[in-house]
């Protein structure tokens, strides 16, 4: 088993800015970096959890700095034959890792952080880390284009609106559960209360998403809407590269 651990980071200074015109509201819509961290973990892995924490700490800082950093925690399934079965694993978000693998040709493991969909980062370089985050920061606005979106909550789920300028992308849809605390009773964590943060509840990938359009997401049994959160965010289809995004 390999020890890979994400540290915190240095969050950047300022970073640039552009005004554009929202495609069908005629509105002024600030566009600036993001950066999309999509943390993949599973409850069965006993170097998991400094990752997790550290990615909870980041999304809290970048939220009370005003920065554009949002959180993904993705739980992959092959550490379920272990003997602890991750309640929140599910083979999808394995292919979606195995999918970077392909891409960034790296190997497949856990905790595995991939920043803005073209960055692996082995767990515990913190400097590596810091240096990729400020760099997709200090990016020109230009680089980036605006997402926006509103969200309709029903008791069993949410139905996200979104608009985007035409190109090449694909847009992601993630329903996410704000917080989860497990008592873990088998496995290299047997024993442990583990909490997670940014857990990806459900996941949707429209390819072919056009400059508008609707994505319904169901809630899991026993979450309320207050619960969880979405977050909409576009990739090249060519390099997989997130080139804008929002938390709704």
């Amino acid at each position: 088993m390999k020890y890979m651990v994400i540290a915190g980071m240095l969050l950047a200074g300022a970073a640039s800015w552009t005004l554009v015109r929202h495609p069908e509201k005629n509105a002024k819509v600030v566009v600036q970096p993001v950066v999309v961290l999509e943390l993949f973990t599973s409850q069965g892995c006993s170097s998991c959890p400094p990752a997790d924490r550290a990615l909870q700490e980041i999304t809290q800082r970048a939220a009370g700095a005003g920065q554009a950093v949002y959180g993904l925690s993705f739980h992959v399934d092959y550490w379920n034959r272990l003997g602890w079965q991750d309640p929140f694993s599910t083979k999808q978000y394995t292919d979606r890792q195995r999918q970077y693998d392909r891409l960034l040709k790296t190997q497949t493991y856990t905790p595995q952080l991939v920043i803005n969909g073209r960055h692996d980062v082995v767990g515990g370089h913190r400097g590596r880390i810091d240096q990729l985050i400020r760099s997709v920061q200090e990016q020109p606005a230009s680089q980036f284009i605006p997402v926006d979106g509103s969200l309709t909550r029903q008791a069993n789920q949410v139905t996200v609106r979104y608009q985007l300028p035409a190109g090449p992308y694909r847009l992601n849809a993630a329903l996410v559960q704000k917080e989860a605390r497990t008592n873990v009773q088998r496995g290299e964590n047997g024993g442990r209360t583990l909490v997670n943060s940014n857990v990806v509840r459900q996941f949707r990938t429209l390819d072919q998403p056009g400059q508008s359009g609707s994505v319904t997401l169901p809630i899991p049994d026993g979450l309320k809407p207050d619960d969880v959160t979405v977050l909409l965010y576009a990739q090249r289809t060519d390099n997989s590269q997130v080139v804008g995004a929002k938390r709704l």
